[in-house]
């Protein structure tokens, strides 16, 4: 060390001043404080809506804001969570599951933290050490609190965890992300009877392990197990019609086959199942009609997808795959062509599930079919793969399968979601 090195003085400590926003569903400034004064076990001083944490000359200053409160800080929160929904929507991402399930999370945040924090630091290590410690309180508060965090120029959001959900980059150290599910209240679960409730827990489990999110305020379905469903008559009628239209259709958009060819192609099933009196006054009208659109003739085509759902609730197959792709079309006419190929045959073979099956599959696709339609109005493509056409009528068969909506007819199934 020369002299010039000895005589130098050790360069004084700077206050470093850092700062950062977290996003959180608790919407009353106070319970939000509660929770961090029990993680913390201190209380904070006073009326207003701050709690500060020392360490040292470590400092980090907390303020509350919710956007039903009146006044400057009700407008911060609303302005801050505004527009950070507003800046994860524009983000191009390949990542488009995780991006739109961190906008719901945003969503559901009815309150934020201003967050600043100093340290006094004489070097960059020194600065990059302390900026490491300080961050820890403030990612367990994020954690506590079930929220999100940015720091400084806020491009990056993370979990309470310190992982990157995402950045502007549409970059994530994450696999997936699911939101955090705001518990509904007491009041709602109160009212709701325990089948109905279970029914929906189950469903929400199983969304949650593919990565599916769907708001918890959904209705529940209120039919009951031990009530009267459909028979199996009805269900393998309903199976012989959709059988018939599909076919039909078909030969109409697949094959450009006329009107009179379609219908002798058809017209021996109609007959083999006596499915005549089985068809809606929908189907009924298409099939007469020579002139139907090719547009209508497509949206029939889908009734494949309704067929195959009736074939399980049947029990003629096991197969009610996760709506990602469309139904085997071949395969769902070969088990109504081999040993299912007359109403005789099919209701020999039948073997209807129970209401509690069909209940169970019509309370989850509901919650699917929310999903894609959500995510359609957004302006994004459905969660998780899912093929939205197929969720709809599968939405249709089941919904009519379990008796919803009073023992609705099938041209009268309420797919609103």
């Amino acid at each position: 060390m020369g002299l010039f090195d000895k005589l130098k003085k050790p360069k004084m400590p700077e206050r470093v001043y850092e700062a950062g926003v977290i996003f959180f569903p608790e919407e009353d400034p106070k319970k939000a404080l509660n929770q961090v004064e029990e993680l913390f076990h201190t209380e904070h001083q006073g009326d207003a809506n701050s709690y500060t944490l020392h360490n040292g000359d470590m400092e980090i200053a907390l303020l509350a804001c919710g956007v039903s409160e009146e006044g400057d800080d009700g407008k911060y929160a609303s302005e801050q969570i505004q527009g950070v929904g507003g800046y994860v929507y524009q983000v191009k991402t390949e990542l488009v599951d995780i991006k739109r399930n961190l906008f719901y999370h945003l969503r559901q945040c009815k309150g934020v933290f201003r967050v600043t924090y100093s340290f006094e630091s004489a070097s960059q290590a020194e600065t990059k050490e302390k900026e490491k410690q300080i961050r820890i309180p403030i990612l367990q508060i994020t954690e506590k609190l079930q929220g999100v965090v940015t720091f400084g120029n806020g491009l990056s959001l993370l979990d309470g965890q310190g992982r990157l959900i995402l950045d502007k980059e549409g970059k994530s150290g994450l696999e997936f992300y699911m939101p955090a599910e705001k518990p509904v209240p007491d009041g709602w679960i109160s009212s709701a009877s325990e089948e109905s409730l279970e029914r929906r827990n189950r469903s929400m489990a199983l969304l949650r392990e593919h990565h599916v999110y769907v708001t918890p305020w959904l209705p529940l379905l209120g039919e009951k197990e031990e009530e009267p469903g459909r028979t199996a008559e009805e269900v393998c009628g309903r199976a012989a019609a959709l059988l018939v239209v599909s076919l039909y259709s078909e030969c109409r958009v697949g094959e450009k086959q006329s009107y009179k060819e379609a219908r002798e192609f058809v017209d021996p099933i109609i007959e083999s199942y006596g499915a005549e009196e089985f068809f809606s006054p929908e189907e009924r009208k298409y099939l007469n009609d020579p002139d139907s659109t090719e547009q209508t003739q497509i949206q029939y085509a889908w009734q494949y997808e309704n067929l195959w759902v009736m074939e399980w609730a049947l029990g003629l197959t096991e197969d009610l795959f996760w709506p990602t792709h469309i139904c085997d079309v071949p395969g769902s006419v070969r088990i109504m062509s081999q040993g299912c190929s007359s109403m005789k045959e099919l209701l020999a073979a039948a073997r209807l599930r129970s209401r509690k099956e069909l209940l169970d599959q019509a309370d989850l696709i509901y919650r699917l079919h929310w999903a894609c339609v959500d995510a359609r109005v957004m302006g994004m493509p459905a969660p998780g793969g899912l093929e939205e056409g197929v969720v709809m009528e599968r939405h249709r068969a089941l919904f009519w399968l379990a008796g919803c909506d009073d023992m609705c007819l099938w041209d009268e199934v309420d797919l609103s979601t």
